[in-house]
């Protein structure tokens, strides 16, 4: 069976974790897949390192894909609620992106 993910490029300590950095590089135009998501349940059963979720790329996508990893993971975390610059709703440090229109935290004011 041939699959376009063909490079590990994250291990994540909980499913949660994997899927956003999933979704963040979805979000740059990086399409990944998660594996061994529902075998975090499993640990005890089977191998710790055999049970943690994985994010996977194609080869051609594994520089960039690794290079957003280690931005994300250096970065600072957020520690300010933050002002919407479209629709001006306040918003929790939390979120990365506007809970009521979508807009991303870098276009606040």
């Amino acid at each position: 069976m041939s699959s376009r993910f063909t490079r590990r490029v994250y291990i994540g300590d909980t499913p949660a974790e994997a899927w956003h950095i999933r979704n963040v590089l979805d979000q740059h135009g990086i399409t990944a897949q998660l594996r061994n998501e529902t075998l975090f349940g499993a640990t005890g059963e089977i191998p710790v390192l055999e049970s943690l979720p994985e994010v996977w790329v194609s080869e051609g996508n594994s520089a960039a894909a690794e290079a957003l990893i280690k931005e994300i993971r250096s970065a600072p975390a957020h520690s300010d609620d933050w002002e919407c610059g479209d629709c001006h709703e306040l918003v929790e440090s939390v979120f990365a992106v506007c809970w009521r229109c979508g807009a991303p935290a870098g276009d606040s004011v």
